[in-house]
C-alpha cells in the first residue's frame, strides 16, 4: 500500500510547486520528514524542520497562542511554514508578494491531503 500512497502524495507536491515561484518543498509530520522536495541535502532540511518546529514552541508556550504559520524573507528567498496539528508544509519561494497566496494554498493542500498523510504513515509502521 505505501507503494501506492507515497508515489500520490510526492506527485501532490510536485503540482504544488508549481502554484508559484516555489524553489523547493517539504512535508513533514512532527519532526520527520515524509517528503522533500528541497535543493539541499538531507540533513540541512532536517535542521530546517527542527529549527521551525522549534520556533513554533517557543512562540506557542511564551505567548499563549496558537502559530499556524512562519513566514521568514531573506535576500534571495523567504521560507513559509504551514502548521496543521502534526504536519509541517514549508515552502522556499522568491517573490515575496505570492506568500498571501501561497499560504492559502499550501493550507488547502494539507486539509486535502490527510487521508494521504494518514496512510504513508500507518504504512509506515
Amino acid at each position: 500500500m505505501a507503494s501506492a500512497i507515497t508515489p500520490s502524495l510526492r506527485a501532490n507536491l510536485e503540482r504544488l510547486k508549481h502554484a508559484g515561484a516555489v524553489n523547493g518543498l517539504c512535508l513533514g509530520w512532527r519532526r520527520q520528514i515524509l517528503v522533500s522536495l528541497m535543493p539541499y541535502e538531507d540533513f540541512r532540511v532536517e535542521q530546517l524542520v527542527h529549527t521551525l518546529n522549534d520556533a513554533r514552541d517557543h512562540f506557542q508556550s511564551n505567548g499563549g497562542r496558537s502559530v499556524e504559520s512562519l513566514w521568514m524573507a531573506f535576500m534571495d528567498v523567504h521560507v513559509l511554514a504551514i502548521f496543521n496539528d502534526d504536519c509541517t508544509l514549508i515552502m522556499l519561494h522568491v517573490r515575496a508578494e505570492e506568500a498571501d497566496f501561497l499560504a492559502g494554498v499550501a493550507r488547502a493542500f494539507l486539509n486535502d491531503a490527510q487521508l494521504l498523510v494518514a496512510a504513508a504513515l500507518g504504512s509506515a509502521s
